[in-house]
């Protein structure tokens, strides 16, 4: 259905209307001057640490890619929750980078260090990818990304290296450019991007801590990976890896207990829909004022609409189907419509009917 000229006035006009009360609602100036205290931020822990060094003109963060809870925050809260409370860090972030703009007095970045330890390949991965975290990556590539100077990936399973290889050449040039990830020795290349004091005590191994080894205090009088020699019957070569020392919480598992449950869908129907496919469910409408109302519970980006099927024929095509929703002056078309619990009233229908709820699923 094309949108017609009067339509499209409307849509601009209302865009303009309502194109500052997401900044509004969110306060969105002043988050970053609020309390970090959302449920959320309990199984999400805020990663900014500090300069990458003295002199440097990035911001380190940390994100416990493969350690966050991901799955357990999408069951226990609404994707708008989550957004919200990423939304606080993001300003954060945002708000420390103007700051050091301002000591710095040139353009500042922020490094987002990606921490994939405890990351498989399974479906609940794929099923995240493709739908709430989708979402939420979209919302920062869209509104924070060129904050973001560099993703610099450790930890990294040998999946994802494949998975980037394929993905690699179909991403813009300046995107690619972003992306660093770290190989096997990765603790000591961080290091030629960050300080120690910017990077997770979580990292040293066992005994490690914020002052050293005592390795490393016999070995303080040699720069790092020098020659030295043991027992005077072989030299060798020790490259000398200092303890981080940024402080920074671990995330929590959401318990189970704290899963949301919908005990109205135990009746509900479920369709299973492949990627770029549609299906459809059947609603009889047998009379005129019938109210139907229905609830959509999905993980994945889906689009639907209502159609009508002329002369009561009990199939779903082109030449017979009629769309009733959504339509731009659906006022006209309906008596009655909220988008909480999507309801919707017939007024027109004085014989039975029969109306398809068509859903499509992008990916």
């Amino acid at each position: 259905m094309s949108i017609s000229e009067v339509d499209r006035v409307r849509i601009q006009e209302l865009r303009e209307l309502v194109k500052n009360e997401f900044r509004k609602l969110w306060n969105l100036d002043t988050v970053a001057d609020e309390k970090r205290d959302h449920p959320v931020h309990k199984y999400w822990k805020f990663g900014l640490t500090g300069k990458a060094s003295p002199n440097s003109t990035q911001i380190v963060n940390i994100e416990q890619s493969g350690g966050n809870d991901y799955w357990g925050m999408l069951h226990a809260f609404p994707i708008n929750q989550i957004l919200r409370a990423r939304v606080h860090d993001l300003e954060c972030m945002l708000r420390a980078v103007m700051e050091l703009e301002k000591e710095k007095g040139e353009q500042c970045h922020v490094m987002y260090i990606m921490d994939l330890e405890g990351l498989t390949m399974d479906r609940r991965l794929t099923t995240l990818l493709t739908g709430g975290l989708a979402a939420i990556s979209a919302f920062m590539s869209e509104h924070y990304v060129e904050m973001v100077s560099s993703f610099v990936l450790v930890n990294v399973p040998s999946f994802i290296t494949f998975l980037w290889s394929i993905a690699k050449p179909l991403l813009p040039e300046r995107t690619r450019n972003k992306v660093n990830i770290l190989g096997k020795n990765w603790k000591e290349d961080i290091q030629k991007l960050a300080n120690p004091e910017a990077l997770p005590s979580y990292w040293n191994n066992e005994g490690e801590d914020g002052v050293g080894l005592k390795l490393l205090k016999i070995l303080s009088e040699f720069k790092t990976c020098s020659q030295i020699l043991i027992e005077k019957r072989f030299p060798i070569k020790i490259c000398i890896i200092q303890p981080f020392k940024a402080d920074i919480e671990r995330g929590q598992l959401v318990p189970k207990e704290e899963y949301y449950v919908d005990t109205a869908l135990a009746k509900a129907k479920i369709l299973q829909i492949p990627a770029g496919k549609d299906d459809h469910v059947d609603i009889s409408v047998p009379e005129q004022n019938t109210q139907i109302t229905w609830r959509i519970h999905s993980d994945g980006h889906f689009a639907f609409k209502l159609l009508k099927v002329n002369d009561n024929e009990n199939s779903v095509s082109e030449e017979n189907e009629q769309r009733i929703y959504p339509l731009f002056s659906v006022r006209n078309m309906f008596k009655n419509y909220k988008i909480d619990n999507l309801l919707i009233i017939f007024p027109f229908s004085e014989k039975e009917i029969l109306i398809f709820y068509k859903i499509s699923r992008f990916f």
